[in-house]
């Protein structure tokens, strides 16, 4: 109960965050988000966790500190393509493509030994159709954003597989170390793009999206130190559902009505995962 509790809760604090990025972004360009946004959480997270829990000590802490060093980098890489996606795709959608994330850990759960029922059939059935129906607008073009999204669902099923091993250390330490990697990283960054400024309308818009963002990244480190890594995985994926209400009550999205029922395929598919 609360493996769902604070996947759930990471999956409220994740779609708000998106939602507010999404506004930054479209106007400012990805860099200099990705990197206020990193530098918020690192300074909210990294005195607090060093004063409570300081460094890792022992052969076993510090192998566990390179697996969540790793997971900054695949972070990066993964919030870059969903901050790619929004600015050119509706939240809505890209979020939906994106929490497919919780089907890719769920396949590979099962590929580990996990048994294979009947609700997890349907529900991989489902992420596949939702997702393709979702990604195309068009006879052949690809709606903007979506490959962006299933590319960042990809990248951060590996987040979450590599979080699962690294339990040598607290969850305060998963989540710090990963962020204050993830922004050290994209430091050289923005300064070889030279994009490093936002403009101060944007500033209040950047801090809560980034003490958001950085809320929801702890959440999940405490729902995969509880596990099971299916549980945390899937309910993690939820901030679909969040993103897309927020979507079309908040931002007045209007998808095609093909992508809606794509949308809604793939969310029915995170929800049954997380039953089964």
């Amino acid at each position: 109960m609360l493996t769902i509790l604070a996947g759930l809760c990471s999956s409220a604090a994740f779609a708000l965050s998106d939602m507010l990025s999404q506004k930054v972004a479209r106007r400012a360009g990805v860099v200099p988000v990705v990197l206020w946004i990193f530098a918020t959480g690192t300074v909210l997270l990294l005195p607090a966790t060093l004063a409570i829990d300081g460094l890792p000590h022992g052969a076993a802490e510090w192998r566990a500190s390179g697996l969540v060093v790793l997971c900054g980098v695949i972070y990066v890489l993964g919030y870059g393509a969903l901050l790619n996606g929004l600015r050119r795709g509706d939240l809505s959608l890209v979020t939906a493509l994106t929490a497919l994330q919780g089907a890719y850990v769920a396949i590979y759960a099962v590929a580990g030994g996990e048994p294979v029922t009947a609700p997890l059939v349907v529900a991989l059935a489902l992420a596949i159709g939702g997702g393709v129906l979702a990604a195309f607008q068009q006879r052949a073009k690809t709606a903007a954003g979506a490959g962006w999204g299933l590319l960042a669902g990809l990248i951060f099923a590996t987040f979450f597989i590599l979080y699962d091993k690294a339990g040598a250390i607290s969850w305060l330490q998963q989540a710090a170390f990963t962020r204050t990697t993830s922004f050290l990283v994209w430091i050289p960054v923005a300064l070889v793009a030279r994009k490093v400024r936002l403009p101060r309308a944007t500033w209040a818009l950047t801090v809560g999206s980034g003490s958001l963002e950085v809320g929801g990244l702890v959440l999940i480190a405490v729902a995969i130190s509880l596990g099971p890594l299916a549980v945390a995985g899937v309910t993690s994926s939820q901030f679909a559902t969040f993103a897309v209400l927020l979507g079309l009550v908040v931002l007045k999205e209007r998808p095609r009505p093909h992508q809606l029922a794509g949308v809604g395929m793939t969310l029915a598919a995170v929800t049954l995962l997380s039953i089964s």
